[in-house]
């Protein structure tokens, strides 16, 4: 099945579920457009992808990267002009909540008690002791073996 953002990028399709594809703002490399999904109490949730498909952000070249946080930031930028703030994510697999197999940034405008829960986990207690070994795991994926 071809990729929906792909296709868009490509202009090889123009809407979805009727909606036409209008871009917002486009770079070299990335383009933005108005999501069709958007939290209830708000309007203006962007999309900003690459225009080449990546499936995952460890895909992704630096270069494109960069080109692609800048892009996030200016979405930013515009849509704090007219809200109160932003939420800046990007859910990279299909456990994390990314439904679209291209990597793809969401800037959410947000207003006080709009009522949006994107940080919805339930926090847990971890021990220091448990905390010292995590942080030691995850040091060791970085390939950093020296503590402080």
């Amino acid at each position: 099945m071809p990729c929906l953002f792909c296709s868009f990028a490509s202009g090889k399709r123009s809407a979805s579920r009727g909606y036409p594809f209008l871009p917002v703002h486009e770079t070299k490399r990335t383009v933005s457009f108005l999501s069709i999904d958007n939290p209830a109490h708000e309007e203006g949730h962007l999309l900003v992808i690459p225009k080449r498909h990546y499936g995952s952000l460890g895909a992704v070249p630096s270069q494109v990267l960069h080109e692609l946080a800048e892009h996030g930031r200016r979405a930013s930028v515009v849509l704090r002009k007219a809200h109160g703030g932003v939420n800046v994510l990007l859910n990279d697999g299909r456990a994390a909540g990314q439904y679209i197999p291209h990597v793809h940034v969401h800037v959410i405008p947000r207003d006080k008690g709009d009522g949006i829960a994107v940080e919805k986990w339930k926090r847990k207690r971890m021990s220091v002791k448990k905390f010292r070994k995590v942080t030691e795991r995850v040091r060791k994926g970085f390939g950093i073996t020296k503590t402080r």
